[in-house]
This record gives C-alpha cells, structure tokens and sequence, in this order.
C-alpha cells in the first residue's frame, strides 16, 4: 500500500522540527559555556588616575560593561571592539566611592564585580572650613564650633583619621589642637571667654592653611546700673530739656555693653500719667532726652534694658514757671489776648509756648482753641460767621497757670 503525499509531507516537518530542537539547543548550551576573567589584578584606585577594567573571554563575543556608583549610572563598550577592556569614564573615575560594574555579553551577565576609589592624596589638598555661630556671648558657656573638610583637587573628602591641626587666638592666648577627621570632617567646639573682644581661628592639614576667620564674643546680660539727671534749670517751661544718663553699663565680668543697646526711660508724672524716651548705648552710657512739662510737676524716672536690667528710681521736681499772665478783651470782645507771658527771670517765655482756650455756652464746652506764643503773646480770633452774639464762658490754660472768665459778651 503506498503511503499518501499527505502523510509524506507531515514526516518530513516532524524531521525538520526534531533537527532544529537540536540544532537550538546546541547554540544555547555553547553560549551557556561562555565565561569571562578579570585580568586587572588591582581593586583600589586614587581619584583621578585611569581606571581599566580588562577581560579575558573564554568564546570572543560583542560586550558592553555596565556602571554604576554614586554619579549614576552608565553602559559604556570597550576600547576595541575586538576585545573586552573597557576604560571607566574620566568624572567617574575622579570620585571617591565605589563603583560596582557587570560584564554583559550577547546572553546575558558575564562577570559582576566592583572597585573603590579612594581620595588622591598625592594631589594639593584643600581646605573647605565653616565658622559658626559668628557671634558669641562672653561667660565661657556660649561656644562656637569649627568644621574642617579636608579634600584632594577633585573636592574628595580625605579619608578618616587625617590629623587637623586646629587654633585660635584671643586677646593674649593662643591655642592649637589637633583632631581626627571622622565621617569626612575635623571639627571642634570654642568656647567663649570672660573678656569680650574677637577670636581669629584657622585650620591646616599637611601645608595647606586655610584663611583667617573671627567670631565675635559680645559681653554677657547687663548687670542693673545707675541714672541721673541734667538740666539747665528746674522751671516747668515746657522749653528746656531734661537729659537722663546712665553709669556704664557692664555685665557680671566687667564688660562693658554693646554700642547700639537700647536702654528705655519711663516716668511716670503726680497725675499717675507715663512717659517715655529712649537711646542707645555709646561706650556703655545711654542718653533719654525730654522737655520739660509745662506746668508744675514732679517726675518720678526708672530706666529699663528689656527683660535685662534695670535701674534706680531718680525722682526730680519742676517748679511754677510763672504764677499769673494778663488776658485782654477787644472789639465786642472777640478778639482776646494773651500775654505778655514773662518767664522766672522776667523775660519773655520762649517761643513755642502753649496756650489753649475752651469756650462753653450753657454749660455745655463748644470748641477749644490751640495756639503757641509769639514774642511771649498770645492771639483768640472769634469771629462773627462762627460764634454767634451771646454770653459765654471761657478757659484759658498756660504754663499750668488757668484763668475762668464768666458770662463774656459776644456782640
């Protein structure tokens, strides 16, 4: 019985199937046997020296190595492609870390590895120092620390254990120490001193010095302090000024206080009423300055440096400047004048004088009137359009002095 064509055909597929299995099988076993060894014998390398990376390949195949460290990542061919050495790129090769690598052939992973790269010490090393805080309060509790990071020229930190030659310089005292960098740094805590003033700091390691920093030392909190007065004479002419001056002020070591420190005065007058002025330290002292009042009065006066300090209670008394002054009614007495006001000596009160005058009408306060002497006078215009004809009361206030007129004819 012959065999159908159809039957023939399907055998000679089975076969053709069966035959490429094998042939399969075979490549994949072959690249399965591939193998690779590293030829560069070192493991560690200084930052900025050429890095090669050689295989040696049991069956030559096409490879690429892929790269990774703390830079990222990258897949780099070799040289030749004719071979497997490979060159780690230049900005890979100058950072300190380790750098981890595969080896990837036509199949898959060939070789995996990783080298470290340490900081070049046979490079300049360079010095990136930080101060802080700039400024510190005298007493010897309140410090400054300096950090040192010592690196090679590609900005590597140097490895641990690098000695750092640490000192300062305040007043009459020079200090140096010398620190173990651990974790990339050097540093160490200064502390301040009783004296105020200024401490130069500077570090180095091996030839290299770094530049000069200072940190500030400010004197501690203000001890409590005196204040007196000073003026040109004890009249209440609301003229004159009242200056208030501290002692000098210090802290507990004797350091006298910051310029620009501000000292407030309050004074608190017989009416219970507050006042205040305020300045700033020079050469420990602070001046408030004040005018006189204008009327008898007595002053009681503390100092105060905010949540700090403060002073004695100072109490001073301003006497009457004049006991009487003249008022002059004129035309249908709308026009009314005051003065001359004369001061303690007989003279003119200075320019500037406040005058004030209420006017009521039925018991009942309708206007007040503010004016300042001229040539120790005084002049009240009420004019026709605004006050109308009638009796009125009227107030005259000066220099603590008061005069009551009573049922005044506005005609």
């Amino acid at each position: 019985m012959k065999p159908k064509k159809k039957h023939i055909i399907l055998l000679f597929l089975g076969a053709l199937i069966c035959a490429s299995s094998i042939a399969f099988t075979t490549v994949l076993k072959k690249q399965d046997k591939i193998s690779a060894v590293l030829l560069t014998k070192e493991r560690v390398f200084e930052a900025g020296n050429s890095i090669v990376l050689d295989f040696e390949l049991s069956t030559p195949v096409r490879t690429q190595l892929f790269i990774h460290s703390s830079f990222g990542s990258n897949v780099i061919d070799p040289d030749d492609y004719h071979t497997a050495r490979f060159i780690v790129p230049e900005f890979m090769a100058k950072k300190k870390g380790v750098v981890s690598y595969t080896l990837l052939g036509e199949s898959g992973s060939l070789y995996d590895g990783e080298i470290r790269i340490i900081p070049n010490t046979k490079t300049k090393i360079h010095l990136e120092s930080y101060i802080g805080p700039p400024s510190i309060i005298a007493g010897g509790e309140d410090y400054t620390m300096q950090i040192v990071i010592p690196k090679d020229s590609f900005d590597n930190p140097l490895r641990d254990s690098t000695a750092v030659l640490i000192g300062h310089q305040f007043l009459d005292i020079e200090k140096e120490s010398i620190v173990q960098s651990k974790d990339m740094i050097g540093w160490t805590n200064i502390f301040s001193y009783d004296q105020s003033g200024r401490i130069l700091l500077f570090s180095k390691v091996g030839e290299t010095v770094s530049k000069e920093f200072s940190v500030e030392v400010f004197p501690s909190l203000p001890e409590n302090f005196e204040i007196k007065s000073n003026r040109k004479h004890v009249y209440a002419d609301g003229n004159q000024i009242t200056e208030f001056i501290t002692s000098i002020i210090k802290d507990k070591y004797g350091n006298v206080l910051s310029n620009g420190s501000l000292v407030k005065f309050i004074i608190k007058n017989e009416k219970g009423l507050l006042l205040h002025t305020q300045g700033s330290t020079v050469n420990g002292q602070a001046v408030g300055k004040i005018l006189h009042p204008d009327h008898k009065d007595t002053w009681q006066i503390k100092a105060y440096i905010p949540g700090m300090a403060e002073s004695n209670t100072l109490t001073i008394a301003y006497t009457q400047v004049l006991d009487d002054f003249e008022v002059k009614f004129d035309h249908d007495n709308r026009k009314i004048t005051i003065g001359p006001l004369v001061s303690f000596m007989e003279q003119l009160i200075p320019d500037g004088t406040i005058v004030k005058m209420d006017l009521f009408k039925d018991n009942q306060k309708i206007d007040t009137k503010v004016k300042t002497s001229s040539h120790g006078v005084v002049r009240f215009l009420l004019q026709e359009g605004f006050y109308a004809s009638g009796n009125y009361d009227i107030q005259i206030k000066a220099l603590g002095i008061q005069k009551e007129f009573k049922n005044i004819a506005l005609k």
